[in-house]
């Protein structure tokens, strides 16, 4: 089917092939043919373009159209002229303005916004619009409001989030740092540059390791984290109870909490995506800590040991390593801990559990590393044991 382009008349008058940009081809007009386009609901007028076009008159609107004499005769012809007006009336009652057909593909149109602004939409789209399921917006609108609410806070909206993610945008800070933040809360400035902030997207963090023992149910699991301050994070806020053992296996410095951030989640994301088996159901460990998720079986060990190896070497080839303290930790730390106590003064650290406790077992998987590096620990855990300020 194809639509002609009609020159303007009273819509309630019928149109001829006269009042018509269309070419009249020479033949004849078969009975059968004409009986087969009125009880259609058209009437044959001419035959037009070539041997195989036929001119249509809508009785119900008027109009002409030019359509195949093969789909008189085999379908149902459409009228282009009152689907359009269906359209038209589609868009007006969804609040929207109908502009024309998109050339490109014929089920989109262009509607007018409120706004003023242009969009093109699905036809079906529009239509459940009008219903009331769903609602239209403007990009162009929701653009300049995201760069307004970018501005109030000094920051600049460079565009869509580059990794895909539809609740991100990409901005840029005053300072030139480019960061990758969520619109809601941009939207309310609940976000700091992770280049020259104070909060802790821009002080220095670590990816943690802890292994957590509950002497009264013999439960073990493993933990990967982030946090600025390791030991206060399963002391305070994991909700241990006070006879759960808890030690600290390993940490990689992150120059940023935002770095830690983003790099905890991706390992954990691999982590379910290749070893689901190593994760610990939530029911299984929810009376023992407060967190949902990101908790291991024990045998993972030399897995997780192998994620963090990855992430540390990433980091050294961006920024350089730091210089590990060499002050071992206390191997083992009792959970439960004044939570009252001031979150600025050092740590009194607390007795070591029992030396016969069973040592955990070997997993030769696990890639050795350098002696030196096992006892080494870095300045966070010497402030946390209240050797520093």
């Amino acid at each position: 089917m194809s639509k002609t382009t009609c020159s303007s008349h009273d819509t309630r008058a019928p149109l001829s092939v006269s009042d018509l940009p269309l070419v009249i081809h020479p033949g004849t007009l078969h009975p059968h043919w004409s009986d087969a386009a009125r009880a259609k609901g058209f009437d044959l007028i001419a035959r037009v373009r070539d041997r195989l076009h036929v001119a249509l008159r809508c009785q119900t609107c008027g109009w002409v159209h030019a359509a195949r004499h093969s789909v008189v005769m085999k379908a149902q012809p459409l009228c282009p002229h009152c689907i359009e007006a269906r359209w038209r009336a589609t868009a007006i009652a969804a609040g929207l303005t109908w502009l024309r057909r998109d050339p490109g593909h014929r089920h989109y149109g262009h509607y007018g916004l409120p706004c003023g602004h242009e969009i093109r939409r699905q036809v079906s789209f529009v239509e459940r619009v009008a219903a009331g399921t769903v609602s239209v917006r403007c990009e162009a609108c929701l653009t300049h409001r995201e760069e307004t609410e970018a501005a109030r806070f000094g920051w600049t909206r460079l565009g869509r989030d580059p990794k895909g993610g539809a609740s991100y945008r990409l901005y840029r800070h005053n300072c030139g740092h480019t960061q990758r933040i969520a619109v809601a809360n941009m939207k309310w400035g609940q976000c700091d540059c992770a280049g020259c902030g104070q909060s802790w997207t821009a002080k220095p963090s670590f990816i943690y390791l802890l292994d957590i023992r509950h002497p009264g149910t013999r439960r073990h699991y493993l933990k990967v984290g982030y946090s600025s301050h390791p030991v206060k994070r399963h002391r305070h806020q994991l909700g241990l109870p006070k006879d759960a053992l808890v030690e600290v296996l390993r940490v990689v410095a992150m120059p940023t909490g935002h770095e830690a951030c983003a790099r905890e989640k991706a390992a954990h994301a691999e982590l379910r995506r290749l070893y689901p088996e190593i994760l610990v159901p939530h029911p299984e460990f929810s009376d023992l800590m407060n967190v949902v998720s990101e908790i291991y079986r024990p045998e993972s060990l030399s897995i997780l040991h192998e994620t963090l190896d990855r992430i540390e070497a990433d980091i050294s080839d961006g920024t350089g390593p730091r210089s590990p303290d060499a002050l071992p930790a206390p191997p083992y730390i009792p959970a439960g801990n004044d939570p009252e106590a001031p979150h600025d003064t050092p740590e009194t650290p607390l007795p070591a559990a029992p030396a016969t406790r069973t040592p955990a077992p070997s997993h030769p998987r696990h890639k050795p590393r350098p002696a030196g590096a096992a006892q080494d620990r870095h300045p966070i855990l010497r402030r946390h044991w209240g050797l520093t300020g």
